[in-house]
Order: C-alpha cells, then structure tokens, then sequence
C-alpha cells in the first residue's frame, strides 16, 4: 500500500464532528486563563510567616508563668468589649450573614462571564 492509497483511506474514514464549541473552550482553558492571585514564592514566603508566628507564639506561651490565664483574661476582655457574650449580638450576625447570602443568591443578578476568543 502507497502512501496515497494510505492517505485516501485515512480521508475516507467515517469522523465524528468536533463539538462546536471545542476552539472556545480550548482557548479559554489555555491562552485565556486567568493567572494565578499568588506566585508559589509568595505562598511559601506566607507559610514561613505563618509558621514563625506559631512558633514566637508557642514560645512566648510556654516560657512565662500564667501566660495562658493572662491569653484567656485579654480574650474575655476582648470579647466583652465588643459585645460578644450577648444573644442579641449572634442574632444579628445571623440575619446579617443570611440576607447577604439571600440577596446574592437571587437569579437576577449579574455574573461575571469570561472573555472568550472567537475566530
């Protein structure tokens, strides 16, 4: 068999149609895609920092006398402080959380949609 016949038999085989959106999505998923929020070097810089302050902060803990009762006082002084020990204060938290969640979720709002190469 020729490299003709070869190719002519190729050609005269049945295909199936690519879907017609395939260039789209192709393009979308490769030369349009978003670039990442953060750069790995930022993320690992992050996790260095994270872990440092556990660190300082487990050792400044650990090393002085009643450092974890003096934590729980300032905690409770804190909370108390911004009104947190009251029911009336979670209620609101609770029907401020939920309306955004209600307001958001209604079908007539806009979304976002991608930027999309056509030919």
């Amino acid at each position: 068999m020729t490299d003709d016949e070869l190719d002519r038999a190729l050609f005269a085989l049945p295909l199936e149609e690519p879907p017609a959106d395939m260039h789209q999505r192709i393009m979308s998923a490769t030369v349009l895609r978003a670039a990442p929020a953060f750069r790995q070097w930022e993320l690992l810089l992050l996790a260095v920092a994270v872990a440092l302050v556990c660190v300082a902060t487990a050792w400044i803990v650990t090393s002085s006398p009643a450092a974890g009762s003096r934590l729980t006082d300032s905690v409770v002084a804190f909370m108390r402080g911004f009104g947190l020990f009251s029911r009336s204060t979670y209620v609101w938290l609770a029907i401020g959380l939920s309306s955004v969640w209600w307001i958001s979720s209604l079908p007539f709002m806009a979304t976002p949609r991608p930027t999309v190469y056509n030919r």
